[in-house]
Formats: C-alpha cells, sequence, structure tokens
C-alpha cells in the first residue's frame, strides 16, 4: 500500500526579510550608508506637503503614506497642507520634503513647473500617469526635496501608494495582513521615473456570491445600514484603498443583498472622491441595483409590458448617480440575472439606445463622455450575432464562460469602435456545472495566458474580475490587477512566474519568495486538475487502478502541504499570518478535501479486495472531514477573530450545481474483519484483479522505457486481522523486489506492504520473457507474472519511447525544428507540464502550412487500430469566424484537421463543454490506422491563437482510462 504521508515540518532556513523583490530597479535603499536624498532615519520622517487646492483624493491618499512612514520607520511622516508661499517661506525645516501633487491642479507642482525645477511633460494630459524624482535646489534654502507628481487624481494618488509600497507597505497590509518591513533608513535615489498610461483603462473587481462569507464577516464587523447591509461606507473605504493600492480603478459593488447607493448615502460620493469608477453587475443596468427593483420599481421588469415602469426606474439612477464616478451598464435582462422571454434583438436596440439618450439629458454630457458598458454575458451576445445597432460609444464588455475560458474576442469592425472592448472574468462562481466560491482555485498562468490573448486581441478598455468574498482570492486578484496595469511587463510567457516570486518575496520576505511562489506555482497545477466542488462526482475523477493516477496526485499534494509548512515553521510569527491566509490555508485545506475523495475512492477498492486497511481508509476520511472544520476554525481564530465567518462556504458534499444544505461526508466502505490468523491477500498495479479471487495476476508489460519515477508494484495485505509472515521468490535472477520477505501485522500500519518490481536490463534476456513470481505465506500461495520485453531502439534515435503500449508526449517537448520555435511555450500551465500554442497576435494558419510541431517516437507493438488523442485547454472559439482547429499527419502521410470545439451558437456553450470545463481540457482522439514497429514521426499544425495544448498520446494497443492520461514517456537521444 502506498503509505498516506503525515505532515513533518523541516529546517528550510527562511527568514522574512524586509527587502523587497520587485521587477523594476527600486526607488530607494535602505542602508545607513545610502546616497541621495534621506526620507527617514532614527527618529526622522519626512514631511508630506501637498497644495490645498489639489483633489481631497490626494490629500487622504498623503495622509495614508504619512502613516505608511510610520509602520516602517515608527515615526509617522507629517502632513502639511499648503500653497506655494508658505511652502517656500519654511526654509529652515530640517526635515526631508516629500511634495504631492497632480499637474495641472497642485500650486505646488505647477510652481515648480513654471520655476523649471520640475518637468511633467511625461505625465501632463495622460491617463493616470505618474513619476517622481529627486529635485535639486526648488527654492532658496533647499537643497533636494522628492516629488510626486500624477497627471490625474488617480495618477497622483498611484504614485503615492507606489511609494508606500516600494518603501515596504504591501497593498494586501490589511486584507492579508501583511506585515510592513521595518527600516532604519531611507533614501531616495536621484534617477526619475515615470508609470503609465495603463494597459487598461478600467481596471478593477466585483464583489460577488458574498453569502455566506463576505456577508456574515460584514455583520460581525461593519455596523448594518438602514437595510440591513453591512456594506457602509466604512466597508468600502477598505475596498477602495485595495484597488488603488493595485492601481485599479473600478469596483462592481456586492449585490446578492444590498443596494450600494442606498445602503450608506456616503457610499457613491466616498468613491469618487477616492478616484473609484463604480459600476454595477451585467444584469443592473442605469446604476441601480438588482434590490432595487424589488422595493422601488413599480410593476414587473419587463421592457413590454411595463415599459413606463421599467423607464422610470432607470431614469432615477442616472439622475441619482450624475454627479458621480460612475460607468453605466447598459442592455437589459430578465428579471433575478435571468435571460428574459420577451426581448428580442430589436427591443434590446430600442432599450440601449432610450438608455443612451437618457443619459445625456442626465448628465448634460455627450455619450462620447460618458463611461458606459454592455455585458456579453451568457445569452446576450445572441443578440448582439444577429446584427444588433448599437452605438460606437458603448463597450463591449466580454466575458468567461464564468470558468475562465475567454467566449469571444472582438473581430472585424469590432475593434474600430470608439467604446472598444472589455473582458468580465471569474474566479469565482455560482451556476452550472458547479458553484466554485469557497478558496483559489485559480491558476496564475491560465489567467496570463487568456487576458494576454484578450489584450492582444484589442480588449483594452475594461478588465474586471469577478473576486467573490475577495478574501482567499488575494493572489489571483493581484495577478490580474498587475497584468491589467501592465501588459508590456508580462510579455514572456515565464513572466507569471517571475512576477509571483517578486509577488511572494514582497509579502513573506524575500527569502521565503522563491520557494513560496513555487509551492503557488505547483498548487495552481493541482487545482487545474479539478476544481474541490467537482471531485464528488461519481465514479472518483483520478482513476484509482490506472497509472497510480489517484495515489500519485493525493501524494503530489502531500508533498506540496510538507513543503509549505516547513515554509511556515520557518517565518517570523508576524509574517506567519499572511502566509497562511494565503499559501498554507489553501494547501492544507485543499489537501484535506482531497483526503476525503481520494481516500473514499481507495477505499472501494480495497474493500473489494477485502483489505483490512479499508477500515483505516474510511477512518482517515472520517478524521479528514472532521479536520476540516478544525482548519475552518483556525482562519476564525486568526488576529483575535478579524477574519470570522470567512471560508464558511459549504464545500463538501455537492450533488448538483448549487451548494449543499451541509457538509456531507462520502458514504464509506467498511470490511468485517474478525480476530484471527490473517488470511493474506495480493494485488498488482494496474489491475482490479486480487489473491485468493484470482489464483494467478499479471503485471502490465515492462520494458527498459518505462516513464520516469514509474514503480511496478505489488501489494501483499492483510484480509483479516491477525499476523503472518510472507515470502516472494522469482524464478528469474534478473527480476528481484523490495521488502522480498516480510511481517504483515493487522490492523495497523503494516496490514499492507508493498514490493517495488525491479529488472536488471543488462542480463535480462533479449525479446519478450514472462517471469514468475511466487508469493507464500506457508499455507496459500500467488503467482505473479511479469511480461518483459527488452527491445533497443536504434542509437541515433532521438525521441519518446512506447512502454506499456502508448507513447504520451507533453506538448512542450517537441523537436527542435527551426519551424517549432514560432510557437510560444506556456511553463507551468495546465494539469501536467506546459502548455503550446501561437503567438496571440498570429492570423488563421492554414491546414499543413505555417509554423509545425514536430514529435518523433519509437514503437515495439504492431498496431492494427492506433489513435492519437489531443489533450487541449477548455479553451472556446472565441474568433467565431475562425473556429479552433488543428492539423496532424503522421509519417508525411495524409493531412487530418479537427475542430476540437462544436460552434454552437453565440448565446450557449458549446457541446461538451461541461465535461471539459469539469476536467479542465477537450479531449480529442482521432484514429490512425496501422502503425507498424519503429521510429515514426507526428506534425502538428495548431491553426489558431485561440488554442492551447497541453499533451498528446499515441495509443498502439495499451492505453487505459484517466483523467490526466498516463504519464510522459522516456525521451531518449
Amino acid at each position: 500500500m502506498l503509505p498516506f504521508l503525515s505532515i513533518t515540518a523541516a529546517a528550510f532556513g527562511l527568514y522574512a526579510s524586509g527587502a523587497a523583490l520587485s521587477p523594476r530597479p527600486s526607488a530607494f535603499t535602505f542602508s545607513a550608508e545610502g546616497t541621495g536624498l534621506q526620507l527617514g532615519g532614527p527618529n526622522l520622517a519626512p514631511e508630506i506637503r501637498v497644495a490645498p487646492n489639489d483633489f481631497p483624493g490626494v490629500i487622504r491618499a498623503a495622509n495614508d503614506l504619512a502613516v505608511d512612514f510610520g509602520k516602517v520607520l515608527g515615526v509617522n511622516a507629517t502632513i502639511v497642507v499648503a500653497n506655494w508661499s508658505s511652502t517656500i517661506s519654511s526654509k529652515s525645516s530640517s526635515r526631508p520634503i516629500i511634495v504631492v501633487g497632480t499637474a495641472g491642479k497642485s500650486s505646488l507642482v505647477d510652481n515648480l513647473v513654471s520655476l523649471k525645477k520640475l518637468d511633467t511633460t511625461a505625465v501632463a494630459n495622460k491617463w493616470e500617469t505618474f513619476s517622481y524624482q529627486v529635485t535639486q535646489r526648488p527654492w532658496d534654502g533647499r537643497d533636494s526635496i522628492f516629488v510626486i507628481a500624477g497627471s490625474d487624481l488617480q495618477g497622483t494618488v498611484f504614485g503615492i501608494y507606489d511609494i508606500a509600497e516600494q518603501i515596504g507597505v504591501s497593498p494586501w497590509y490589511w486584507w492579508a495582513d501583511v506585515p510592513p518591513a521595518k527600516r532604519q533608513y531611507i533614501w531616495a535615489v536621484d534617477a526619475a521615473r515615470t508609470e503609465g498610461p495603463p494597459s487598461i483603462k478600467y481596471r478593477g473587481i466585483f464583489l460577488n456570491d458574498e453569502s455566506p462569507c463576505l456577508t456574515s464577516w460584514g455583520h460581525s464587523t461593519f455596523k448594518d445600514s438602514k437595510y440591513g447591509s453591512p456594506f457602509i461606507t466604512d466597508f468600502y473605504k477598505r475596498i477602495f484603498e485595495l484597488v488603488l493600492r493595485l492601481k485599479g480603478n473600478y469596483v462592481w459593488p456586492a449585490m446578492w443583498s444590498s443596494m450600494f447607493y442606498l445602503d450608506d448615502a456616503n457610499n457613491a460620493p466616498t468613491a469618487t472622491e477616492y478616484g473609484i469608477f463604480m459600476g454595477t453587475s451585467h444584469h443592473e443596468p442605469m446604476a441601480r441595483a438588482d434590490k432595487e427593483q424589488n422595493r422601488f420599481l413599480k410593476g414587473s421588469w419587463d421592457w413590454k409590458g411595463n415599459k413606463a415602469g421599467v423607464q422610470s426606474f432607470m431614469e432615477e439612477g442616472a439622475t441619482r448617480s450624475k454627479n458621480w464616478s460612475t460607468m453605466y451598464t447598459l442592455g437589459m435582462r430578465g428579471s433575478g440575472d435571468a435571460a428574459s422571454s420577451t426581448l428580442t434583438s430589436s427591443a434590446l436596440e430600442e432599450v440601449i439606445s432610450w438608455q443612451q439618450s437618457t443619459l445625456t439629458k442626465a448628465l448634460g454630457k455627450p455619450l462620447s463622455q460618458i463611461p458606459q458598458a454592455w455585458v456579453m454575458y451568457k445569452e446576450v451576445p445572441g443578440y448582439w450575432q444577429k446584427g444588433m445597432k448599437v452605438s460606437d460609444d458603448v463597450t463591449l464588455l466580454w466575458s468567461d464562460d464564468n470558468r475562465g475560458n475567454i467566449r469571444r474576442v472582438p473581430t472585424g469592425k469590432e475593434n474600430a469602435r470608439s467604446g472598444g472592448s472589455g473582458m468580465y472574468y471569474h474566479f469565482d462562481y455560482v451556476g452550472d456545472p458547479r458553484n466554485y466560491k469557497w478558496i483559489n482555485t485559480i491558476q496564475l498562468q491560465k489567467t496570463w495566458e487568456q487576458m494576454t490573448l484578450a489584450h492582444d486581441r484589442g480588449v483594452q478598455n475594461i478588465w474586471i474580475a469577478n473576486v467573490g468574498d475577495l478574501k482567499g482570492l488575494e493572489l489571483p486578484t493581484a495577478h490580474f490587477m498587475a497584468l491589467a496595469w501592465n501588459r508590456d511587463s508580462f510579455e514572456n510567457p515565464s513572466s507569471t512566474t517571475d512576477w509571483l516570486k517578486a509577488w511572494c518575496g514582497r509579502q513573506f520576505g524575500e527569502a521565503a519568495g522563491d520557494v513560496a511562489a513555487s509551492i503557488m506555482t505547483t498548487y495552481g497545477k493541482l487545482i487545474a486538475r479539478m476544481k474541490y466542488e467537482d471531485l464528488s462526482r461519481t465514479p472518483f475523477a483520478f482513476n484509482t487502478v490506472n497509472y497510480d493516477e489517484a495515489e500519485l496526485n493525493f501524494k503530489e499534494w502531500t508533498d506540496l502541504l510538507a513543503k509549505a509548512q516547513a515554509v511556515y515553521d520557518a517565518l517570523p510569527a508576524a509574517t506567519q499570518i499572511s502566509f497562511f491566509e494565503v499559501v498554507l490555508h489553501p494547501v492544507l485545506a485543499g489537501r484535506g478535501v482531497y483526503e476525503i475523495y481520494t481516500k473514499t475512492a481507495l477505499g472501494i477498492r480495497y474493500a473489494d479486495q477485502h483489505r483490512v486497511s479499508a477500515n483505516q481508509l474510511a477512518n482517515d476520511v472520517q478524521t479528514a472531514f472532521a479536520a476540516d472544520s478544525t482548519i475552518t476554525k483556525r482562519f476564525h481564530g486568526l488576529l483575535n477573530g478579524k477574519w470570522n465567518h470567512m471560508m464558511d462556504q459549504l464545500h463538501i458534499g455537492y450533488n448538483n450545481w448549487q451548494d449543499p444544505s451541509s457538509q456531507t461526508i462520502p458514504r464509506q466502505t467498511y470490511v468485517t474483519t474478525a480476530a484471527k490468523n490473517a488470511v493474506m491477500g495480493v494485488a498488482v498495479q494496474g489491475s482490479t484483479a486480487s489473491f485468493p479471487t484470482a489464483s494467478s495476476l499479471m503485471l502490465p508489460p515492462l520494458n527498459s522505457f518505462l516513464p520516469p519515477g514509474t514503480q511496478p508494484w505489488i501489494d501483499v495485505f492483510a484480509r483479516d486481522n491477525g499476523t503472518f509472515t510472507y515470502t516472494i521468490t522469482s524464478n528469474a535472477s534478473f527480476v528481484t523486489l523490495a521488502n522480498p520477505k516480510q511481517t504483515i501485522v493487522a490492523p495497523g500500519s503494516s496490514s499492507d506492504i508493498r514490493s517495488i518490481v525491479v529488472v536488471d536490463w543488462n542480463t535480462a534476456p533479449s525479446g519478450s520473457s514472462t517471469v514468475s513470481l511466487k508469493i507464500s505465506d506457508g499455507s496459500a500461495s500467488a503467482t505473479v507474472l511479469v511480461p518483459i520485453q527488452n527491445s533497443a531502439v536504434p542509437s541515433d534515435f532521438k525521441g519518446h519511447v512506447e512502454s506499456t503500449g502508448v507513447v504520451s508526449i507533453e506538448a512542450e517537448h517537441f523537436n527542435s525544428a527551426a519551424t517549432s520555435k514560432e510557437y510560444v511555450i506556456v511553463p507551468d500551465y495546465g494539469r501536467t507540464l506546459s502548455g503550446v500554442r501561437l503567438p496571440t497576435k498570429s492570423d488563421s494558419q492554414a491546414p499543413a502550412k505555417g509554423p509545425v510541431l514536430a514529435y518523433s517516437f519509437y514503437t515495439f507493438s504492431n498496431a492494427a487500430s492506433a489513435t492519437l488523442t489531443f489533450y487541449l485547454s477548455p479553451s472556446e472559439n472565441a474568433n467565431p469566424n475562425s473556429p479552433n482547429r488543428y492539423t496532424f499527419t503522421m509519417d508525411g502521410g495524409a493531412a487530418t484537421t479537427v475542430q476540437p470545439v462544436p460552434l454552437g451558437d453565440a448565446g450557449n456553450e458549446p457541446a461538451g463543454w461541461s465535461d471539459a470545463v469539469i476536467k479542465n481540457a477537450y479531449v480529442k482522439t482521432s484514429n490512425l490506422g496501422r502503425l507498424a514497429p519503429g521510429k515514426h514521426e507526428l506534425k502538428i499544425w495548431l491553426l489558431e491563437p485561440t488554442m492551447v495544448l497541453t499533451k498528446l498520446v499515441v495509443d498502439v494497443g495499451g492505453l487505459k482510462s484517466s483523467l490526466l492520461g498516463p504519464p510522459e514517456s522516456k525521451i531518449v537521444g
């Protein structure tokens, strides 16, 4: 039996350092011997000067910066709101000075410009751009000052918060409890720096599916409004600040049981003061919440049957919000986030036309100056596809499929629209095929691949991510916002790994950064295989027989937890809290859920073989189920209950798309045992048969080209309580075993003992042979047959080699042909190793022409009917004019072109979508016909940049069912 390891912490020698990793050179140094302008030292903090005529939001953020200096230095900076004359009169001030201001708005900044002491041409008249620099001799009596200048409100605020992060205050200091760095000295270097404009104009988050966690937490943390909602201004100040620290500017508010504009009269004006554009979700037009419909709409939510009532309701939304920074959602869906049964394309044209006319009247602005979006969600693209006429001023806000796969990118004339395009993307969802809203199940590399595709195809006006409760999704949120701010810094396919190392270094300390990034990269691969909510499907998705799939998958979880626990144990106590929230908790809790379902599935097989250890597996499941609640309570206990109710989401026992009413442990299978001399049982790898039900068992055929890490095994186990000693003997000297003689004691940890079969290929006879192994306990004996195929490949062959009747190839392991270099390898993408795709800006390719992927492999089997299976990401046909297709040839034969994803219609998901997103792969098999033994070359052309290839499997007679496919075949040469 494969041991289910307990978690022990190793000493990694890690520590939390204040030093911050960054993809760009730091603007600050922190040693006593620093050079440049000293901004901080023992009992020394700067004065931060802001002009009284600047934006209130700038003054507010400057106050945050003053406190941030205090978090780092131990003494707060001082805020001075002063005009130019009072500033230059304070010549005798000995404290370092930081001037913060908006170009064209701040009298301080503008006077420095007029005196030619400051150049703001890099930011002037740009969208959300900032610069900072040391300015020499700004006025008489002052040698130098530090200046942060922004192009607008948001630009200046971003500059302020950028400085805060660089000196050591994480944007996640409150939401993820990241401790600030501690400095004795802060020096600003002399070089000037500029950032912006952003890659995406409007970038933000949607708080959604917020019950039970965020809402219950909010009730216990904030005072409820008169409408019973906890989402009041004190709550949103925390959200707005975080979004701005992440260089975002856009928020969709919580909406399940709240009304942003009414729950607190200060919500909307506060957002505008902070510099946040407020929107409403895909089914809440004209700045009115869904819950307002039930409370204030006169009549039904029906354009056809209650047009006057609906128009009056929408008009009130426009009038109410006219003085606030608002992105108006246009269009209309049915009541309660459902498709409308009465709306037609022509009616929807009428709705949007009326909405735009109403906005121009209420706001007194032309449409070109009013931010507005029509969300192309679920059935809505179907209306557009029918040829609707909608003003170019509207941003077409496309969406993914709720599982991270973009449904559509703009094509043709859509990219010429003045309103541009946007993307509504999901890190959380309630709906078919199942909800996922508990903890992080997002693979960052998938986000990178899909969102760079979106950007490069013209989706550059709006990006908004559904982040659910936010808590638990800190990492994918930070990554999404960084990508939206500066797409160019993520140009390289490995840039997500580089970003993750830098991000982890800033949150948990430089020494822990790389290993924490490695942990979350592996975590991303494991959760890409299947979301927790989908694990309860029967039969268990991971095969408990073939390729040791279920056991090896769970071992990866166990190894990962050991690694994460070791890092946690080595961190200072203050850093352990944030590391637990972001890294250790999802690994610990995730492994627990996988233990429940993996051991339940293995227990069924063990009970069928009447293993005593089946009962221990059932007990382990009971323990893991209880531990799940304990882990949640541990989260609730952090910082004296700061995060009480977060992670309350039910996640075990799903049996349909909606979450269950309570956590339900899977039904366990036990065996009845007796207290007597144990009865011997024997099982072998890759077979459901066992002794004594079968007197003779057979291992899968072995050759010297087994996949790396593959270990053929025999399990000897107790079928009843008691003790016995077994021996294993081989009739061939070139086949030996680990544990050839051991004592079984049941019940207990030695009720199952695994023996690894080892073949000495140097002494094994050439060709085919069969070795017989005898397993005896003195009173009964079993026979295990071991088919041996000792064959060689030509010495000049380079490529993959068949074993057990299959050739399994990871997509990135193509031949080093020059044409293959035109493909992009996305490391750590998907379920096993990586992904391969065309560059995002590539045109559609003609079949069997253009860049080609070539794979060499060698087979020994004479296959009468071989097959080729492609494993692709569950990407949709994002360009409806050019659906995903690939072409392949075998050994220079005829070309075959395959379209793996059916087209379907614009308002619905394609056939096979549900299975594909659950398994996170489209799996497509084609017949190859006869494939003779020997060397072969497979050539593949991916014809669209909207698809990603992850794995290939050639079946020459031995392929077994599994979720992930066989492990990769051995590569020689």
